[in-house]
């Protein structure tokens, strides 16, 4: 490319990546704005249940103990937000019943499906091109060490939106353990890992090293020392060793 165009630097086909995150209610507004218009004019006959209108409901129904996941709990971290078709939401062991049994109150036609690590609730709507039928909302349980300590200590609540977030560490952490894990789709591992890379690019000045590694500990003894090796990848553009 030098020889066929001389004085050309650039030969990327990409736009350039912002390098700073936009803030949790302006991404989540776009996550939001991105899905709405998807369902309205692909997937009429599904149900578009917002993180908002989820948190509504599972505290009127006495759930205290809560934090939003997933890429509405971290989309504030991105550079540039993207879209997900479900809310995650980590809820305490002794009120996870409660929530359950609020969030069928209020959309009946979901359809529980009850696991050790999570409650997926389905909406019949919203059929696969394999003929699944998808996920909307995860109530995810607090099943290891890592998630107990989001839960307890570490999230934050945005001022704008009153949501209750992962601190930048623990979006961290969790990604990390995602990108580990020995049960993790490979497909899902590598957009946990483009994530993890831009959380980790976009906050450099933010993160707080001795906490991340504090919390990556708690998914492995020596976790804490390989997610700061994967930040340090992630920030001087390096492939992960996974």
């Amino acid at each position: 490319m030098e020889t066929r165009y001389p004085g050309q630097t650039d030969f990327s086909h990409d736009d350039p990546i912002p390098g700073s995150p936009m803030g949790h209610a302006a991404g989540y507004r776009i996550a939001s704005d991105i899905v709405r218009h998807y369902r309205r004019t692909h997937r009429p006959e599904s149900m578009f249940i917002t993180p908002d209108e989820l948190i509504e409901t599972i505290v009127a129904a006495g759930v205290d103990r809560w934090v939003l996941m997933g890429l509405y709990g971290y989309v504030g971290y991105l550079p540039q937000p993207r879209a997900t078709q479900d809310v995650d939401v980590l809820i305490d062991n002794e009120q996870i019943d409660a929530a359950l049994a609020a969030v069928l109150k209020r959309w009946p036609r979901l359809v529980p499906d009850s696991g050790p690590i999570v409650i997926r609730l389905r909406d019949p709507g919203e059929i696969g091109v394999d003929g699944e039928v998808k996920v909307v909302i995860d109530l995810m349980r607090p099943t290891d060490s890592l998630y107990e300590a989001i839960l307890s200590q570490h999230h934050i609540t945005d001022s704008d939106t009153g949501h209750r977030l992962p601190i930048i560490e623990a979006a961290l952490a969790a990604k990390y353990s995602a990108i580990v894990s020995p049960y993790r789709l490979f497909e899902r591992k590598l957009q946990d890992a483009v994530d993890f890379r831009s959380i980790a690019k976009g906050n450099r000045t933010r993160i707080d090293h001795d906490i991340a590694h504090q919390l990556a500990e708690l998914i492995y003894p020596g976790g804490g020392q390989e997610i700061l090796e994967f930040i340090n990848l992630a920030q001087t553009d390096q492939p992960f060793p996974v």
